[in-house]
């Protein structure tokens, strides 16, 4: 009986996953089925829970090495494969099944696992390509999250070592972080790792900007776009419930709770992710908060930020439609002040961090010419 319990259990995941149910969509239930491919004869539901409570999301437990996973009862090396193998092809192809280029960094365990054909070097010498930023993995499921760890992030970032590995960083990280559980540390590092790295490497651009501008908003607005681009929620709460409430400058805590009551009324974390959005908006130095309110309004912008951001939004040199900026999501999540967002593009022209800003008739464009490491190198050389 209980062999056919587990058998019909497994056969349930399938079928909600075929017909599309949003719950067959939550990361743990994904990688329940993910698991049950590899580990046919046992109950993977207590470890797929156990797996997402110590790395944080679905995205956390597809990253970890194979060392890392093959610690866990139960994972054995078919399972970490197959772990690996569905990591490998969420981070190296794009929806369309455009072939990507692996990004991950020589020295990382994870990338000996898969290794790219060796590609042969061009005849002559040319600039290396700057790395294009891959936008991060879509949360699946709820979107919802429980813990924001983002004060944490923003004071971390600027000590970190001198590495692209994400593994060292990782460990550094669980050293790091002032909680006693092994397991909380290394719950909130892969966190940070996942909203501040999104791309699979640690990015010397936002080393490097974190070095130069501890302790500052700039560096607070930069890890809250990192955050956002992460964590859609955010943006949300910020477009549906702070935006049109601009006006009086304040909005009760109890509304962004109300609001995802009502968004996902069968899941019980709802205030626990109210409580992480709200201590995202309040580390990112976007709003200030206290115990009932969130009080808050347009900001100034600080051209540093406003540099890094753009070139992450727009990251390959080239001509790009000034409407595009103006209506980009994540810069209105950011609630900086709309009206200077084109004054701030011709602050970074006359600083020469852009190569012009035009507006002829209809024809409205700015022009970049340079990647977000060769632009964070000008900033932080003063």
């Amino acid at each position: 009986m209980a062999d056919r319990d587990k058998s019909g259990h497994r056969q349930r995941l399938r079928e909600r996953f075929i017909a599309g149910e949003g719950k067959a969509y939550a990361d743990e239930a994904l990688l329940e089925l993910l698991l049950s491919y590899a580990i046919p004869q046992k109950d993977v539901q207590g470890l797929a829970r156990q797996l997402i409570a110590t790395f944080g999301d679905l995205g956390g437990v597809l990253a970890a090495d194979l060392e890392t996973l093959c610690r866990f009862e139960g994972i054995k090396s078919n399972s970490a494969v197959l772990l690996k193998l569905a990591y490998w092809i969420r981070s190296y192809y794009q929806p369309t099944g455009a072939k990507q280029p692996p990004t991950l960094q020589p020295e990382d365990k994870q990338a000996r696992l898969f290794v790219a054909p060796e590609q042969k070097p061009a005849p002559t010498a040319v600039k290396p390509q700057a790395k294009i930023p891959r936008p991060a993995a879509p949360r699946r499921g709820t979107e919802m999250f429980a813990n924001a760890v983002l004060k944490e992030s923003i004071e971390l970032l600027p000590t970190l070592p001198d590495t692209d590995s994400l593994e060292e960083i990782r460990e550094y990280l669980r050293g790091r972080l002032h909680f006693n559980a092994e397991q909380t540390r290394q719950r909130y590092a892969n966190y940070i790792i996942r909203r501040m790295f999104p791309d699979g490497h640690a990015d010397r651009g936002l080393r490097t900007f974190a070095q130069s501008f501890r302790n500052s908003q700039n560096l607070r607005d930069v890890a809250f776009y990192r955050f956002l681009k992460v964590e859609p929620l955010v943006v949300q709460v910020v477009e549906e419930l702070l935006l049109p409430s601009l006006g009086n400058g304040r909005l009760n805590r109890d509304k962004i709770k109300s609001y995802l009551t009502v968004r996902f009324p069968s899941y019980r974390s709802v205030k626990d992710c109210a409580q992480a959005v709200v201590d995202a908006l309040g580390a990112g130095g976007v709003a200030r908060v206290d115990r009932v309110k969130i009080i808050f309004g347009y900001r100034d912008i600080l051209l540093p930020a406003f540099a890094f951001v753009l070139h992450s939004e727009f990251p390959e040199p080239g001509m790009y439609d000034i409407g595009k900026l103006e209506n980009n999501r994540a810069i209105f999540a950011m609630l900086w002040n709309p009206e200077r967002l084109l004054p701030s593009l011709y602050e970074l022209r006359n600083r020469g961090l852009i190569s012009k800003v035009s507006e002829i008739d209809n024809l409205r464009q700015f022009t970049t010419k340079y990647s977000l490491d060769e632009v964070v190198e000008r900033l932080t050389a003063g």
